[in-house]
């Protein structure tokens, strides 16, 4: 027998499914939640193969731009708790990165980590704001392609969404983010400009490690059989990754594996240079990891690709910061709001 309580159940996961199934979402589930102290919606995304979460900078739902935040390599959660007894119990994790303007103009979105909770205690946190105790998957799943996938099924929610301007919407990626900001809008066209930043666009291990080492001799901080030492080291890893693919399950959580290693060492210049979207490039002229991008407008001539912008940092290291005559970096000088308004006014001038 059926009871009226359990016939409203059947009728709000009729409508439920009558929904998702009109917003193309019919494998999906999608719950939303207001974390009213942060002014943030928490999206939760289920696919049939994984579950996504990602964020909102606030919690009024107005049509607005899209700015989609990708994030680095760590394994860093959305939210931060910090506790009852702390002041601010919580805080978004890339909040005080960007500039208030683009809160005001955009709706800031950013994507979790595969496999990392949204919602970390800051106690659970190590020195570098990563999750410690991360779950095994998300070193086996930390390769490009997840996160090509997972920012595709998000930009598919959020195009069907009121509140977001479908003919305005923009990636901007950060170190390894910078990668997958690269490579979604090869494939979606829906995204209509990207700020790759803080990258190396020849692939993570290309060059940098080896340059690094020949520099150290040429100014004479080492030798030159400690430098060619170091480049052989190098060259063992790399053909131990290509050739061994899977790490001892000890090592999980220690390092990267290689399949993230060869993901991500994989060069993006020929798809920088021949996206139709503009490209808006910034990076640390002290940053070894990024200065390669210097090179990007020569690729760019052979692909007779104009729309760029080169946005170098004078000084400053991978998160803009000052980098002082010693190597030392000053956390307490970031530029990343300078960065991103100037995204944003490439973008305006891009668009309008």
């Amino acid at each position: 027998m059926i009871t009226i309580k359990k016939l409203s159940r059947i009728i709000i996961v009729c409508c439920c499914m009558i929904y998702t199934t009109h917003n193309g979402f019919s494998q999906n589930n999608l719950t939303v939640e207001n974390i009213a102290q942060i002014n943030t919606q928490l999206f939760c995304l289920t696919t049939a193969t994984d579950t996504i979460h990602f964020i909102k900078h606030d919690t009024i739902n107005r049509k607005k731009p899209l700015f989609l935040f990708m994030t680095g390599s760590l394994a860093m959660p959305l939210i931060i708790d910090y506790g009852k007894d702390h002041k601010n119990a919580m805080a978004t994790n890339f909040y005080h990165l960007l500039d208030k303007q683009i809160f005001e103009n955009f709706n800031v979105v950013s994507i979790s980590q595969p496999n990392v909770p949204p919602i970390v205690l800051s106690e659970d946190l190590n020195e570098r704001g990563a999750y410690k105790n991360a779950n095994p998957m998300f070193f086996k799943r930390n390769v490009s392609e997840t996160y090509v996938e997972r920012t595709n099924e998000v930009l598919n929610y959020l195009l069907q969404q009121n509140w977001i301007d479908a003919d305005s919407i923009y990636i901007f990626g950060h170190s390894q983010g910078a990668y997958i900001a690269a490579r979604v809008p090869a494939e979606n066209e829906a995204v209509k400009a990207i700020g790759f930043a803080s990258t190396n666009p020849f692939g993570r291990l290309q060059g940098i490690m080896f340059k690094e080492a020949r520099a150290k001799a040429i100014s004479g901080e080492m030798t030159e059989e400690e430098a060619q030492k170091i480049i052989e080291q190098h060259w063992n890893l790399w053909n131990y990754m290509i050739y061994s693919p899977t790490f001892p399950d000890e090592w999980i959580g220690k390092t990267d594996l290689p399949a993230t290693q060869i993901s991500f060492t994989q060069p993006v210049v020929d798809i920088l240079a021949n996206l139709k979207q503009p490209v808006f490039i910034a990076y640390g002229t002290r940053d070894y990891h990024s200065v390669p991008c210097e090179l990007l407008p020569i690729y760019f001539g052979f692909a007779k690709k104009t729309n760029y912008k080169m946005h170098p940092m004078l000084g400053r290291g991978h998160n803009f910061e000052t980098i002082d005559n010693d190597g030392k970096p000053n956390w307490d000088d970031m530029k990343w709001q300078e960065v991103t308004v100037e995204f944003m006014k490439f973008v305006r001038e891009q668009t309008e």
